[in-house]
């Protein structure tokens, strides 16, 4: 139906008339606009946080905070500790540690899986290293070449042992060999034949990685209570990125509380 058979039929009647006398005539009526960013005014000045945070931090206004160790925000964005209980153990403020977690500057950690405090307070692995027993260590299933940690079973420059490059004719790292192309329903991501149904770095198609590690049947899959926005899982009730709907960014002076930005 076009808009000229909408209006009422008098209205028609005039402008026919009116058509007929002065010629074709035309109308804009203008489209009805609705809210953009997830209902926030298109004249909001939000100032996102930033872009990425560690799988087990929340933006907090303009910066990460692990809500369970952070004695700046503890439990929630925003909520200090106090004097009296100065540390943040488990997600509330506390007189001192439980056991077993050693007390870094108000953050109470496992100091044998804290990448940040491995073995000690301040002892930070590097690259994409884990604590392992109070030790850096490549995450499981990885092999460590030179500074890096890498699957030999699909790396194309260490396919199979470490500094064995794959190229020429054999272009692709297939299951530790260098091969012309991917086998057994495998696919080629930048040469390292990988499986885009359940590869946490390749989830669905290259390149794709799983912020919590978890991909199935091609998809990522998000811990309980957490949303899949973009290539993150995160928590949309507390995520200054992701107040309340994926995308809807709280500005620098608030934080994302109950998928608000207060």
């Amino acid at each position: 139906m076009t808009r000229m058979q909408t209006l009422p039929a008098a209205l028609m009647v005039a402008v026919a008339s009116l058509a007929s006398a002065c010629g074709t005539i035309t109308f804009d009526f203008p489209e009805a606009v609705g809210p953009s960013d997830g209902g926030l005014d298109a004249a909001s000045t939000s100032t996102p946080g930033p872009a990425s945070c560690a799988a087990h931090e929340t933006v907090c206004g303009a910066s990460c905070a692990d809500l369970q160790s952070d004695p700046k925000s503890c439990g929630q964005c925003g909520a200090s500790c106090s004097d009296a209980t100065p540390v943040c153990d488990r997600g509330s403020c506390a007189a001192s540690c439980s056991a077993g977690l050693v007390d870094c500057a108000g953050s109470c950690v496992d100091t044998a899986t804290d990448r940040r405090h491995c073995s000690a307070c301040g002892a930070t692995c590097s690259g994409s290293d884990v604590c392992i027993g109070g030790k850096c260590s490549c995450p499981v299933g990885k092999e460590r070449c030179g500074p890096s940690c890498v699957h030999l079973a699909s790396d194309p420059l260490n396919c199979g042992a470490c500094g064995v490059r794959c190229d020429g004719t054999t272009p692709v790292c297939n299951a530790g060999v260098c091969r012309p192309s991917c086998t057994g329903g495998l696919s080629a991501c930048a040469g390292a034949c990988v499986d885009l149904r359940s590869n946490p770095e390749h989830c669905g198609v290259c390149a794709l990685v799983c912020a919590n590690g978890a991909c199935t049947r091609g998809e990522c899959v998000c811990t309980t209570g957490q949303v899949l926005c973009g290539k993150r899982c995160v928590d949309t009730t507390r995520d200054g990125n992701n107040c309340g709907v994926c995308g809807r960014g709280c500005p620098a002076s608030s934080v994302c509380s109950g998928g608000t930005c207060i």
